[in-house]
């Protein structure tokens, strides 16, 4: 059992950055990380089946971590990716 960190998303030539952390024994996600190094606010967002069960923001210049646990991910031995299947992870800058 070890944590694998999937990016998700990244704006303004990588100086913001949203991360996944994953336990890749179970599939069950535990963090969203922002690394923001902008000076504007971004911010993360998870949907199952189209309707938010998390939303926060990222403060500008820091990194802000958010637990997650409860969403079951799997992998797709075909794409060799996360398969979120009803969930959706967003990301926006700035916020």
């Amino acid at each position: 059992m070890a944590t694998q960190t999937f990016p998700c998303a990244a704006f303004n030539s990588g100086a913001v950055r949203v991360e996944l952390d994953v336990n890749d024994a179970t599939w069950r996600p535990s963090k969203v990380r922002c690394i923001n190094g902008s000076v504007q606010a971004a911010a993360a967002t998870i949907l199952q089946s189209g309707s938010i069960v998390f939303e926060a923001t990222a403060p500008a210049g820091q990194t802000t971590t958010w637990n997650i646990s409860g969403v079951q991910l799997g992998w797709d031995s075909v794409d060799g990716g996360l398969m979120l299947g009803t969930y959706e992870v967003r990301a926006r800058w700035p916020a």
